[in-house]
């Protein structure tokens, strides 16, 4: 049997060289965990917030893609010029949406596929979630982003922002 210390210093040689080993491995990915996580600042009605910066089209393929405010969101919705997505679970989707919007959680966004198939890639859409404490939106962006749109937005201010100014809303029951 070997003694506590010897024990102790193969456990700690282990989980040394098992660290070296993820972090080198996580710095060669393409699609890595980035050690240090760059933050974009996103202008909402209820002010600026930091959020995690993502790449929706690392080539530059001319992808439209970003962030809109309250009140572009509502000249969209008035003009009648995008599809709004809402990202939030089904449950918060039937208490209450930006009229119109069709939900599709991010978390489910594998099973939406056929449906989003009948869209045009070049459809703008904005997707949105409950607001400034919730990144659905921007995930289910860059998924969207993957799957070939090319004209995508996110409503970072999202329901709690377009609930407040009274903008309309539907309810499924």
């Amino acid at each position: 049997m070997q003694s506590i210390p010897v024990l102790f210093k193969e456990i700690i040689g282990t989980v040394l060289v098992s660290a070296i080993i993820g972090i080198s491995a996580q710095a060669v990915l393409p699609n890595g965990i980035h050690l240090k996580t760059d933050l974009t600042m996103i202008d909402s009605e209820s002010g600026e917030t930091a959020v995690p910066s993502i790449i929706l089209d690392p080539n530059g393929n001319g992808a439209e893609t970003g962030s809109v405010t309250l009140y572009q969101a509502y000249i969209t919705f008035l003009e009648g010029r995008a599809l709004f997505l809402d990202a939030r679970d089904q449950e918060d989707y039937h208490q209450g949406h930006i009229l119109g919007a069709i939900s599709l959680p991010a978390h489910a966004f594998m099973d939406s596929l056929p449906m989003l198939d009948a869209l045009s890639p070049d459809q703008i859409i904005i997707t949105y979630c409950d607001g400034v404490d919730c990144n659905a939106s921007i995930d289910l962006a860059a998924d969207l982003q993957t799957m070939g749109f090319t004209r995508i937005f996110f409503f970072f201010g999202g329901w709690q922002e377009w609930q407040a100014a009274a903008y309309p809303i539907a309810k499924t029951p």
